[in-house]
């Protein structure tokens, strides 16, 4: 019923974001989603087929935004940027997608780190992580109605049990820095933001023909398939903090 091999490699994965989080280097959370980056864009390249689009525009977008603290703006920037010169050429705009997604969400999520430090990152990965485990157990256990065509193995059920869990479970984490509404908000609207990723990263893998990103992770595909939800509901956090 339940598959083993994703909660053993979800639970290392959790004690492996747990250890990164306790040891909270600069260095070592830049060089994390640097590869991060690189993983996410390869996967994409594929499921675009965009074999050819270059990564070192965002490269350089993710090393100066950094250096100024503005990740995503430069990214936006970036985006907006090849829009230009793809209209110049009069070339298609597909290529342009790559720099939106997972680009700018990626930036989003390291926006919310170099803004708001550690915890508001962990705090965010908590939200989505038990918004996507509470809606896989429920609609595992319970679950009937089917939620999306898009994502045809989700239920209805499941989603808003993942939701209100992760609202409650969010908001008891988030009041203690944050204060009761913030707290609240921020956890109802991060996981809502992070049914959205899931769907739409589900969108994306059907209109390319396959089952995951990627094979990196055991039981959970690519790297977008573990981070579609997160990096969307960085958005949330960015805006509301």
């Amino acid at each position: 019923m339940f598959n083993l091999t994703r909660i053993v490699w979800g639970l290392l994965m959790a004690a492996g974001v747990v250890i990164i989080a306790l040891i909270d280097q600069f260095f070592i959370n830049f060089i994390i989603f640097a590869a991060l980056l690189f993983l996410a864009f390869g996967e994409a390249k594929k499921l675009f087929d965009l074999q050819n689009v270059s990564m070192i525009p965002l490269i350089l977008a993710f090393i100066l935004g950094t250096m100024i603290s503005k990740p995503l703006f430069l990214g936006i920037l970036t985006a907006l940027l090849i829009l230009g010169y793809q209209v110049y050429k009069k070339s298609s705009l597909k290529p342009t997608l790559i720099y939106l997604y997972p680009s700018l969400p990626i930036l989003a999520l390291w926006q919310v780190y170099l803004d708001h430090g550690m915890f508001a990152l962990f705090w965010l990965i908590l939200i989505v992580a038990s918004c996507d485990s509470a809606a896989y157990f429920i609609g595992k256990l319970m679950g009937k109605t089917p939620f999306s065509p898009t994502s045809p193995n989700k239920t209805l059920e499941g989603v808003i049990g993942g939701l209100v869990f992760a609202s409650i479970f969010g908001t008891l984490i988030g009041v203690f820095v944050y204060g009761f509404w913030l707290a609240l908000l921020c956890s109802f609207f991060s996981a809502f933001m992070a049914v959205i990723g899931d769907l739409l990263e589900s969108y994306f893998k059907r209109e390319a023909g396959v089952k995951d990103s990627g094979d990196l992770i055991p039981g959970h595909g690519g790297i977008l398939d573990r981070i579609d939800a997160v990096i969307i509901a960085a958005f949330v956090m960015v805006a509301f903090l």
